[in-house]
């Protein structure tokens, strides 16, 4: 286990570095109590109360789940509800300020006690939430976390998470309870900016910012924008404040004029808190963000009084500019572009767990090592599969030019309570995630997890076609793919298939390609529905096995198990030929996989990381292939 002191506490890092508070947060990760609840009496007995801590008789590392060897624990046995606690205190010269609770994930069901009360729950294991505890405070905290994370509950979106006791197949170990960081943050209790989303316009060079400010205006407050690229401020902007909270029509009209435009016009009245406003980049600053050239403007936003100049709140930030679209000539195979040039993906599918930590990346340095293995084997990018990464892993992909394909953990049972929730986590992950210009597609489902039968069953398709839409109405500024691999609807934006040992022989050319999808033993398309001129990507290839080691029990892998190095590496160059001599129609492909998962050995690394061959060796190949 991990020696954390208070000096060297895991993840240290600000975890959202899009929305970055410098020096006004504490980072509670490290040792806390634990215990688990296998008899559900810790409710009945008031376990969040502090007088009741004797009940928590073990010791956890947080961020990592209860499962994992650095947690201090490794427990794969079912535990269902578990029970953190710890203290803190509020420095002094703190003390007057607002203090917002925050946690990066928590699998699955939370309820959050402080001092003794509830002040707070959420559901979903993906995305964080937030919480007031400002009025709960005391000298001295105790913090309580009860979790409730039913292991086989095939209406959650579990992704991989086995429901059974041990891993099987593609099938991997159950993540539960605190998985990412746990942080308190400081505010100014009378401002400060609570959202920002970023959307850049190549055509009009320009940004557009949608921001929340909460407070009452104020004649003089003032929201002061700065736009940095390489140390150099290229645009600012200072924007009178004195609207927002207030029930003024008039003044807003006024505000309007002044170029800042208010959400529903109609209704804004009641809270005009929320807005978005423009600003042009000069077009000789205009740096695209790309694959070769991932280049990144630093933002800071500052909430400040111009007469006394001073600061109620200070958010840093950064974006990139870049625009992903899909080419419209219909008399040949559509493309899709990055900045309107075409773009050839070179994919791994990645299922983001380490073998000490599972879901939790053990570090930012292991982090940058798995992005930069990509880069090495001469890919452009990766399938985040069945599991939705965390901010810090998504930053080094805008920082290092590698392209995300964002996904959900899916469930695998099909009911109201199971939509309900794929939809509640796929629309926040969509908003918190919106901002990171190397997400260019959503895929909210996969091989129709979660829809099965949808063939026989037209509402499952009517949910599959919804999703595209909803998403559509969040975010148009990325491409859709309604269900990754078969059972595509009318509302879709990319044809993709899957392709694994032994029945990996590729259709010849596009007009193969059609009169195939009726004849796998899965439809590309459902019923009524078919291809509608959509680019064509091979969403998931290769599965070739190898145990590099020879020391994996219950070893799999797609088709027949290879021997030895020299074998694997021609197998997978000799797939991927297959692909550039077919690049006029088929636009990508996304190869399985990055790295071996517990008993699955499909990776061109093992679970540890270790390269089965030198990846140099396969980056020449592929540098002269797909041009």
């Amino acid at each position: 286990m991990e020696n954390y002191s208070k000096a060297n506490i895991p993840k240290p890092e600000y975890p959202r570095p899009q929305f970055v508070r410098e020096g006004k947060w504490i980072n509670l990760n490290g040792e806390w109590n634990f215990s688990f609840d296998d008899a559900n009496i810790g409710l009945k007995e008031r376990w969040y109360k502090k007088e009741n801590s004797q009940y928590f008789e073990r010791k956890i590392i947080v961020p990592f789940c209860f499962q994992s060897k650095l947690s201090g624990i490794e427990d794969n046995s079912f535990h269902e509800i578990l029970w953190y606690s710890r203290e803190f205190v509020i420095p002094e010269q703190l003390r007057n300020k607002k203090v917002l609770l925050h946690f990066g994930a928590i699998d699955y069901k939370s309820i959050i006690y402080l001092n003794g009360e509830y002040v707070g729950s959420h559901e979903g294991g993906y995305i964080g939430f937030s919480l007031d505890i400002t009025n709960y405070l005391e000298d001295i905290n105790t913090l309580v976390v009860r979790v409730e994370d039913p292991s086989q509950d095939l209406e959650i979106p579990r992704g991989k998470q086995f429901w059974k006791k041990d891993p099987e197949l593609i099938f991997y170990p159950r993540v539960s309870g605190i998985w990412q960081t746990v942080w308190l943050e400081f505010m100014d209790p009378e401002f400060h900016i609570d959202y920002l989303k970023i959307i850049p316009n190549i055509d009009k060079s320009e940004i557009v910012f949608e921001i929340t400010i909460l407070g009452i205006g104020i004649p003089n407050l003032m929201l002061q924008v700065e736009i940095i690229f390489k140390n150099q401020i290229i645009a600012q902007e200072d924007i009178n404040l004195d609207f927002i909270g207030k029930i003024e029509r008039g003044r807003i009209k006024n505000v309007l004029k002044e170029r800042i435009e208010i959400f529903h016009k109609d209704m804004f009245f009641e809270n005009p808190n929320r807005f978005k406003f423009k600003i042009k980049i000069p077009e000789e600053n205009l740096f695209l963000w790309d694959i070769v050239h991932p280049n990144l403007y630093d933002l800071t936003l500052k909430v400040r009084n111009e007469e006394t100049n001073d600061i109620y709140d200070e958010i840093s930030s950064y974006f990139g500019i870049r625009t992903i679209s899909i080419s419209n000539d219909r008399n040949k195979s559509r493309q899709i572009l990055l900045n309107g040039k075409p773009l050839y993906q070179k994919l791994f599918l990645v299922q983001g767990y380490w073998p000490n930590s599972l879901y939790t990346p053990p570090s930012d340095e292991a982090i940058k090592k798995d992005i930069q293995y990509i880069i090495d084997f001469g890919f452009n990018g990766l399938r985040t599969h069945q599991k939705v990464f965390d901010s810090r892993f998504l930053y080094w992909c805008d920082k290092m030019g590698v392209l995300v394909w964002g996904e959900i953990g899916n469930s695998f049972r099909f009911s109201v309570k199971s939509q309900l929730r794929l939809i509640n986590e796929f629309v926040a992950e969509i908003e918190r995630d919106f901002n990171h210009p190397s997400i260019i597609t959503w895929v909210p489902l996969n091989e129709g997890w979660g829809i099965s039968g949808a063939e026989k069953d037209p509402k499952r398709g009517y949910f599959t076609s919804s999703l595209y839409l909803l998403v559509k109405s969040i975010d148009s500024t990325r491409l859709i793919i309604d269900d990754d691999g078969w059972w595509h609807t009318e509302n879709n934006d990319v044809c993709t298939r899957h392709l694994y040992p032994p029945n990996d022989i590729l259709p010849e050319t596009l007009e193969d390609e059609l009169k195939s999808h009726r004849r796998t033993i899965e439809k590309i398309y459902l019923k009524s529905y078919q291809y509608n001129g959509e680019p064509v990507i091979y969403s998931e290839i290769g599965g070739i096995g190898y145990d590099f080691n020879e020391n994996i029990e219950n070893k799999w892998g797609y088709g027949n198990l290879i021997e030895d190095a020299e074998t694997f590496f021609e197998k997978v160059v000799e797939l991927l030929r297959k692909f550039d001599a077919r690049k006029d129609w088929i636009q990508g492909f996304c190869y399985t996989e990055l790295y071996d998962q517990f008993q699955e050995i499909n990776g061109l690394l093992t679970f540890d990381r270790k390269p089965k061959f030198p990846p140099h060796k396969l980056k020449e190949r592929l540098d002269t292939m797909f041009f």
